[in-house]
């Protein structure tokens, strides 16, 4: 699965700041969750977790 092909949708599910809740899915075209997962602080960081989980997946 190439790496464009996979989107990156976040959403926070909590707390506020750096605080904050997030849950991450990597999504492809057709609409299906390939991975998911979460992480904790802000904004740019709960998108540099999915990042690196999208790396991973396209290289797999």
């Amino acid at each position: 699965m190439a790496l464009t092909e996979l989107e990156i949708k976040l959403r926070r599910t909590g707390g506020s700041g750096p605080n904050s809740q997030w849950t991450w899915e990597l999504v492809d075209a057709a609409g299906k969750v390939q991975k998911s997962g979460s992480a904790l602080g802000e904004e740019h960081k709960a998108f540099a977790t999915a990042k690196k989980a999208r790396e991973k997946l396209a290289k797999a």
